[in-house]
């Protein structure tokens, strides 16, 4: 039934099977839940897998909707233009560069769930798309994640979105998910240059 609302050309399973992932690890119980966690101080100590599985952890179950709802609004924007193999490589570069810069440019950030950062990214990198083959929306979808972005640093952190997710709103990594959207359309745009030469 999903199929027959959503356009032809979106490639479905890799979304679904995300938004799977995300609900049976929502269900896991705490204790294995910590053990997947973006946790600095394990990082440190050689944990890497937690700067990908932290992203697909989330801190309740609003803080869960609201990301499946985001990954909903990306499926349906930008969704015909990555195959499922492109995705399933996408998304764990993602995760490794946000992680990367949270690690390294946000050392106050102890902890982090959550699949908002990753979000921005593909929200970015299919707006950048959209610019590619001259979609007006393109350049009001970047810019308005740009906006909201630099929004968020100046004021800070929502308070009511800290309430209702029951943790702090981590602008660092949303600012990050921007920042790894832009540079994979640029090696993207590259790779593309270097095939034509």
């Amino acid at each position: 039934m999903l199929r027959s609302i959503l356009p032809q050309n979106i490639h479905l399973a890799p979304y679904m099977l995300l938004a799977t992932l995300l609900i049976l690890l929502a269900l896991l119980p705490e204790p294995i839940q910590q053990w997947l966690l973006y946790d600095r101080a394990a990082l440190a100590k050689g944990q890497y897998w937690r700067g990908l599985s932290g992203h697909l952890l989330h801190s309740n179950h609003w803080h869960l909707l609201m990301n499946l709802a985001g990954l909903l609004l990306v499926m349906l924007l930008h969704g015909h233009y990555f195959r499922s193999r492109q995705l399933l490589l996408q998304w764990p570069l993602f995760a490794g560069i946000i992680s990367v810069l949270l690690y390294f440019c946000s050392p106050g950030m102890q902890i982090y769930v959550g699949l908002s950062a990753m979000l921005h990214a593909m929200l970015t990198l299919g707006a950048l798309k959209d610019i590619q083959v001259k979609q007006s929306t393109g350049a009001l979808l970047f810019a308005g994640l740009i906006a909201k972005v630099a929004w968020e640093q100046w004021q800070g952190p929502d308070a009511q979105l800290s309430q209702l997710i029951n943790a702090s709103v981590a602008i660092d990594a949303h600012l990050y998910g921007v920042i790894s959207g832009v540079l994979l359309a640029v090696l993207l745009w590259l790779a593309k240059c270097l095939d034509k030469a």
